[in-house]
C-alpha cells in the first residue's frame, strides 16, 4: 500500500492495519461533542507534508460519539485522540468505556486536549483559516473524500458570519481541526527539538523499501505532550 491509495479510498475503508501503518506517519482521531449541529468523530492519516480524512461518524448522542471513538481506536491503533476532554458528560463515558476496555485486557488510549485551541476565542477565523489554506488547490495539503459531510458544512458557512461562531457551531469542522491542528502542532515539536533529522528515515527505506521508515522513535519524542 503506498500513501497515493489513501488519498484515493473511500471514506470508511477497511485496511490491513500492518499496511496502513507502513505508508503513513500517524493516525490522529478528533472528535466535537454535539452543540448547534451533531457531534462528530474523524480519523485521519499524515504522511510527508499531507494529510487524509479515513473515516467519519456524525450523531446527536454522545454516548454513541465516544463508543465509535473506541471503534476507531481498534480499527486504526492511532497514536492520539484530541477533544474537549474537559466536557463532563463525555468524560463519564469516556470513563466507562475504559473499564470496559480494562476488563477486556484492551487498553483504551486516553484523550487530550486540543493545543490552545479552547482558550481561543473567537475560535473560528483561525481554525477555518488553516483549514483553508490546506485545502487550498495548487499546494493542497488535506484530502478529503467527495461524500466527507465536512464539505457540506464548510460551503454553508457565510464570511461574515465567521467572527460570532462559538465552539459547538460546527463539531463536524471542529473536530477535523483538532486534529489537524494537533498534528501539525506535534511535528513543529519534533522539529524543535531535533532540527537537523527528518522524520522519514532514508536508510531504512534504503535497505527495505517495503518496511515502513517513519523514524518512529523521534517521532514519539514530541507526539505525545503531558495532558493538562
Amino acid at each position: 500500500m503506498l500513501w497515493e491509495d489513501l488519498k484515493e479510498a473511500k471514506l470508511g475503508q477497511t485496511f490491513d492495519l500492518g499496511k496502513l501503518q507502513s505508508c503513513c506517519r500517524a493516525i490522529y482521531i478528533g472528535s466535537s461533542w454535539p452543540g448547534k449541529q451533531p457531534g462528530f468523530v474523524v480519523a485521519l492519516a499524515s504522511g510527508i507534508d499531507e494529510i487524509c480524512l479515513l473515516d467519519e461518524l456524525e450523531s446527536w448522542s454522545l454516548q454513541k460519539l465516544v463508543m465509535q471513538c473506541g471503534v476507531f481506536d481498534l480499527k486504526y491503533e492511532p497514536k492520539r485522540w484530541v477533544c474537549d476532554w474537559e466536557n463532563k458528560a463525555a468524560g463519564r463515558f469516556i470513563d466507562e468505556m475504559s473499564v470496559g476496555r480494562e476488563r477486556r485486557e484492551h487498553e483504551m488510549f486516553g484523550p487530550t486536549e486540543p493545543f490552545e485551541l479552547l482558550e481561543m476565542k473567537p475560535l473560528y477565523p483561525y481554525i477555518l483559516d488553516e483549514i483553508e489554506r490546506l485545502l487550498t488547490p495548487d499546494r493542497r495539503q488535506l484530502f478529503l473524500p467527495d461524500n466527507s459531510k465536512i464539505l457540506s458544512y464548510l460551503s454553508e458557512i457565510k464570511p461574515g458570519d465567521i467572527g460570532e461562531l462559538e465552539l459547538g457551531a460546527y463539531p463536524a469542522i471542529e473536530a477535523l481541526a483538532f486534529a489537524v491542528i494537533e498534528m501539525r502542532q506535534d511535528d513543529r515539536d519534533v522539529i524543535v527539538q531535533n532540527p537537523n533529522q527528518s522524520l522519514w528515515n532514508d536508510n531504512l527505506y534504503k535497505r527495505d523499501p517495503n518496511q515502513s521508515c517513519w523514524n518512529d522513535n523521534l517521532y514519539k519524542q514530541g507526539a505525545r505532550r503531558a495532558r493538562r
